[in-house]
């Protein structure tokens, strides 16, 4: 058969899976609100867990007792708010915060005197988590303001060279980690259900009798799957870019990575729906297949951070290639060694190899007539 003709059937195949779909609620139920509870989920993690929520007693209004409490604000480590003795006392007995800092009332004249001043650090100790944060962030906040309020008398200090040129918050770098597994766990939610789909409603046996290549009836669904799964990545990255205020460096650069990531994703999803027959198997073996791909992929921080095994087991999964891909589009850096044409190269990878496995094992049904 001609190119040509392998074309007209994977239009075909894709046309028909859009116009199944398109009358399946449920395909869109998931296709739109499981990347965005994906999203919201992770987001509210991210939110409450970034930075520990602490109260400052001010007992002293003196020049050096703002600086401190600037210092603290400065060190991306706590979330500050402003109380007297009682009602921190009260929020921290409640749960409500993390710690309390009290500013001495003798705070900028026994450090203009040269005296020791003991800073009280009330810290509710029952999440070894926070409790380590706010035993590493207070006394770092007081190097910095000593160095700052008194360079003089230190006689050591870091001089930071920075690799990259610009921070990166917690939120938006992981709120670009999130995108991907938002567009990996619906890409092979979906593709799994398109296949699946065949077998329970017995059409697979048309596509069985068809003389078209295995192939092409393979590709046809994933770009079919693709297209309808496009939008709910639009809102998804929308969410981002405008609530997160994570904007893309490379905007062209991130819709050709999404449309890449999420062929990849739908490719992985057919060959599991093909090889399980049945939605019900399939949808959980992909929720249960991509949330450990997630973790395991580095979305908090590069993979290889985690150590050898963990970055070891991260350069099997196609979450690790994407979110260094996207993470290059949204903030222009890469975060591991492979580059960025390695990323797409493995993406690309899996796609091709997932549609030939479909294929082949699509060449192996046999039907009933």
């Amino acid at each position: 058969m001609s190119l040509e003709h392998d074309f007209r059937v994977i239009r075909a195949a894709a046309r028909n899976d859009i116009q199944v779909a398109l009358t399946d609620r449920v395909f869109f139920f998931l296709g739109l609100i499981i990347p965005l509870n994906f999203l919201f989920v992770f987001i509210l993690f991210a939110l409450s867990g970034g930075l520990a929520p602490t109260a400052i007693v001010m007992n002293d209004h003196g020049p050096l007792a703002q600086q401190f409490v600037e210092a603290m604000r400065n060190s991306h480590s706590f979330r500050i708010h402003v109380a007297d003795a009682t009602h921190a006392q009260r929020d921290i007995e409640a749960g409500d915060i993390v710690a309390v800092v009290t500013i001495p009332a003798s705070f900028d004249a026994d450090l203009r005197a040269g005296r020791k001043v003991e800073l009280p650090v009330l810290v509710n100790n029952l999440q070894t988590d926070f409790t380590n944060d706010i035993r590493r962030a207070v006394p770092l906040a007081i190097t910095s303001f000593y160095a700052s309020a008194f360079p003089d008398q230190v006689v050591v200090q870091a001089h930071e060279v920075d690799l990259q040129p610009q921070d990166t918050d917690y939120v938006p770098y992981l709120a670009v980690s999130i995108v991907v597994g938002a567009v990996l766990i619906t890409g092979i939610l979906q593709g799994s259900i398109v296949a699946a789909r065949e077998y329970e409603a017995n059409t697979i046996k048309e596509l069985m009798l068809s003389p078209a290549p295995r192939w092409t009836l393979a590709a046809g669904k994933v770009i079919g799957t693709v297209i309808l799964n496009a939008g709910a990545i639009a809102v998804v990255t929308g969410v981002v870019v405008l609530l997160v205020g994570a904007r893309p460096v490379h905007p062209l650069e991130l819709v050709g990575l999404a449309l890449l990531t999420m062929a990849a994703a739908v490719s992985i999803g057919i060959l599991a729906g093909t090889l399980l027959k049945r939605r019900q198997a399939a949808i959980p073996l992909a929720i249960g297949l991509t949330l450990p791909l997630f973790f395991v992929s580095g979305p908090f921080g590069p993979a290889n951070w985690q150590g050898s095994v963990a970055g070891f087991l991260a350069l099997l999964s196609p979450m690790f290639y994407a979110i260094e891909a996207f993470q290059h589009a949204f903030h222009g850096y890469q975060t591991a060694p492979p580059s960025l044409v390695t990323d797409v190269v493995v993406l690309t990878g899996f796609a091709v190899v997932s549609i030939f496995a479909s294929a082949l094992v699509l060449s192996r049904t046999r039907v009933a007539h």
